[in-house]
């Protein structure tokens, strides 16, 4: 027995040795792991195992979830065997750190690698047994907070599957006591009345942690309650779980949310940083959703708070309120039955805004009127809003996926009375831009270019509503509902024509010569997980899109000048092409392709060959590229694709074009699917052909000249990426060896390609230069095999003749 035991130790040396830190494989690295956990059974291995496991600890941090899985349940066994301690195998700081990381980026903050080292170190962030009291539980909280608040998060999030929900409650009151404690420490030394707060905390508890106020730090508690609440707020809801109810009741109702609530409420409109000013924003909305989760009779005064806060909002200066987000108090609202005035309140805003009769971007509400809203206010109702207010609440509850948001939207989408005074309010905006693009026609009238910014996020947010209201049907796939589809020729029939007009028509005033620069679509993540997904890999949680609505409030949308004027007619075409582009490239990550909507999309990609102004194809460009690319990579659909690269010939790129190009063909060339890649390339193959056909025969001109500006840069980024280059000579080989444009191509690879020893292969390959191995003559080697049928030709024309046929059906608004 003995020798069997040293067999196996000295397997064990081999494999830490060699197979757990083998770099070519993570499925080696992986069950290396495994087995030395397997090894650890046996409990004569431990002596000699001891001293051998601290070399794989830093495998807690490998680039493969799968490592760093079997490392975190080598260290939960190790946790159960006497004499040894996984602390000393990774120390607690790089287990913290691990922790930490798991909650960002793509890691998954509620996945099994976080699940596991939440329970490893669930005794560290919340101390049990009965000599553990709740200032051991505070101090304790406190320290891991202040070290290291991102491990802590990614704890609370999986604290569920650790602990009980009356645990758990404790620990929500224990983190309020902290909070509190924090805030009056703050008001302390402001010289403020703390009478309000102190209640919640013995005096004891007050004095027992020495940590000095912090903005960051509150804001990560108040972040921290929400989470742990969220994560048993349906448990509590059971018989069983009624005295863990109790715990919170205690120390949450009344008035202790309104006075924490005003605290940080106070601090925003003081003037802060850009830093405090977020962290306090954080801390404001982590209670109001809180609050949520609560009867509003429980709260003392924080109804009548939240509604005061907005109809202060009227007043502020525009530079202070678009630093202010009010989507959490109308998000509060809609928690506590109100849904339908917040619906009413919103859309009476809008369509004020978009009426005939205020075109001019002046607003038509008297002071009479506005003093009306703030007695109203005084009686619980809601007040009238700014536009810019309107519009950004309604933005963040259609686009964001954080709870109080997706809460808000469902009950605004269930309501039909409120659903409908939203989009009704919402389609104004396209009667607005219609009046304003004849208007232009007529008389060369001049809109503000914040009014046409408007149009744009109003037309944005149509769209969303229209998305969630499919997704809330609950049918799979989603397909486009009527609304939809109008909205789609609505922009082929009026808008894609009003800017084509531009360029042929206006000398002066014409989009070749319009710089949308303040109102060009602006870069935001817009994480809509909510909607079921037909596939699991149908969105990144890295990519973003082209969008009016940023989630950034104090950077979104940001102006040169209010009194800056542009040529409105053009202007409100771009923007609203671009808004509906942005809303339904969300949709594609959604749902997929719909020829309808693909065939539309396809059609206004002539914009970009029909003006020479940089910053107008900017403006769609990024968009029709994150289209083309979504459907390529999703339903291996090359429509838009092929339009896209057809009229690129024509477009000379500036520099932030050629990024967008070399960008897009990179995120296909580096897919994992060379199907996808291949179909990609195909598609440029077949794309350049068409246009030297069109071209016809150029004596002189190089190849690379003849395809066009845009496409040149299109084959360059291709030919000069070593996978790119060696996918296109492979997709060539399917090319008819009596074909120009191959034989051209594979000149193009000589001259600008990587050469690895695969490329250099199949380029003698396709230039015919045979190898003869011994014993083969030189007529045997030339035996020429039958051109394959190409099916991305086939599908191409297919495609063509599709583009070619009126829509029936087809609903003009």
């Amino acid at each position: 027995m003995c020798s069997s035991i040293t067999f196996k130790c000295v397997i064990s040396l081999d494999i830490i040795a060699k197979h757990a830190s083998d770099l070519t494989s993570s499925a080696v690295r992986a069950t290396a792991i495994k087995t030395v956990t397997t090894l650890l059974e046996e409990d004569k291995t431990h002596a000699v195992l001891r001293s051998l496991l601290p070399s794989l600890g830093n495998l807690i941090h490998d680039k493969s979830e799968k490592v760093r899985l079997a490392v975190v349940e080598m260290l939960l066994f190790v946790k159960k065997i006497r004499g040894m301690k996984y602390y000393h195998i990774v120390d607690p700081q790089n287990l913290l750190s691990r922790l930490a990381d798991e909650g960002r980026g793509r890691n998954n903050p509620t996945g099994p690698v976080a699940i596991g080292l939440s329970e490893l170190l669930s005794n560290s962030f919340f101390p049990v047994g009965k000599n553990k009291t709740m200032s051991d539980i505070i101090n304790r909280t406190l320290r891991l907070l202040t070290d290291n608040p991102g491990a802590a998060v990614t704890f609370y999030r999986n604290a569920g599957t650790q602990l009980g929900v009356n645990s758990i409650s404790k620990l929500i009151a224990a983190l309020m006591r902290c909070l509190c404690m924090l805030i009056v420490q703050d008001k302390k030394m402001n010289c403020e009345d703390i009478s309000n707060l102190s209640i919640v905390m013995a005096d004891d508890e007050i004095d027992s942690a020495k940590v000095p106020p912090n903005t960051a730090l509150m804001a990560t508690i108040a972040e921290s309650i929400m989470i742990l609440w969220g994560s048993i707020e349906a448990d509590l809801k059971y018989e069983q779980n009624e005295s863990a109810a109790d715990i919170l009741m205690e120390v949450f109702s009344g008035n202790v949310l309104t006075e924490v609530y005003s605290h940080f409420e106070s601090k925003t409109v003081d003037g802060l940083e850009d830093v405090k000013l977020a962290e306090c924003s954080r801390a404001c909305v982590a209670i109001l959703d809180c609050a949520g989760k609560m009867k509003e009779a429980e709260i003392e005064g924080l109804r009548a708070h939240v509604i005061g806060e907005l109809a202060k909002a009227t007043d502020m200066p525009p530079e202070k309120r678009t630093r202010m987000n009010f989507s959490p108090n109308m998000a509060l609202l809609c928690e506590w039955g109100m849904t339908e005035d917040v619906a009413q309140c919103l859309s009476n805003s809008i369509l004020n805004y978009f009426s005939l009769e205020n075109l001019d971007g002046k607003s038509n509400l008297s002071k009479k009127r506005k003093l009306r809203g703030k007695k109203a206010a005084a009686k619980d109702e809601l007040p009238q809003l700014d536009i810019e207010t309107s519009l950004g609440i309604l933005g963040n509850i259609l686009k964001g996926s954080f709870p109080a948001s997706l809460s808000a939207r469902n009950s605004i989408i269930k309501s039909e009375t409120a659903c409908t005074a939203i989009s009704t309010a919402l389609q104004s905006a396209r009667t607005a831009a219609d009046t304003i693009i004849k208007s232009q026609q007529a008389d060369e009238s001049e809109v503000s270019i914040t009014k046409i910014k408007h149009i744009g996020n109003a037309i944005e947010c149509y769209g969303r509503l229209l998305i969630h209201k499919e997704a809330m049907r609950g049918e799979v796939p989603m397909r486009l509902s009527q609304e939809a589809k109008e909205l789609l020729s609505w922009v082929t029939d009026n808008i894609i024509p009003s800017m084509m007009k531009s360029v042929a028509v206006e000398e002066e005033n014409s989009l070749s010569k319009l710089d949308i620069s303040a109102i060009s679509g602006i870069g935001s993540p817009m994480t809509c997980d909510d909607p079921p997904r037909r596939k699991s890999n149908r969105r990144s949680a890295r990519e973003s899109d082209v969008s009016f609505l940023s989630s950034d409030q104090a950077t979104s949308n940001t102006l040169p000048g209010a009194s800056k004027h542009t040529s409105s007619g053009s202007a409100v075409s771009i923007s609203s092409a671009s808004s509906v582009l942005s809303t339904f490239a969300e949709w594609l990550s959604i749902s997929g392709a719909e020829s309808f909507l693909l065939i539309h999309i396809s059609k206004w990609c002539q914009v970009l060959g029909a003006t020479d102004n940089i910053k107008t194809r900017e403006s769609l460009l990024g968009s029709l590229f994150h289209v083309a690319l979504r459907s390529l990579k999703d339903d291996r659909d090359a429509t838009v694709f092929k339009e896209l690269l057809l009229h690129l010939k024509d477009v000379d790129p500036g520099t932030k074009e050629k990024e967008i190009i070399m960008e897009s063909l990179s995120i296909i060339t580096s897919l994992r699917d060379e199907q996808i890649a291949t179909q990609a390339l195909a598609t440029i193959i077949y794309v350049t052909r068409s246009i030297i056909v069109q071209a016809g025969e150029s004596d002189g001109a190089e190849f690379l000249d003849m395809v066009g500006p845009g496409m040149k840069e299109v084959l360059l980024s291709i030919l000069n990426n070593k996978r790119s280059s060696l996918l296109l000579a492979k997709c060539l080989l399917n090319e008819p060896k009596v074909s120009s444009v191959r034989e051209c191509l594979v000149k193009e690879m000589r001259a600008n390609s990587p050469m690895s020893d695969a490329l250099e292969a199949v380029v003698r390959d396709l230039s015919g230069e045979k190898v003869v191995t011994d014993g083969e003559s030189e007529e045997e080697t030339e035996v020429e095999e039958k051109p394959p049928i190409i099916p991305e030709q086939a599908e191409a024309a297919k495609i063509s003749a599709l583009l070619s046929q009126p829509e029936a059906g087809v609903v003009v608004a």
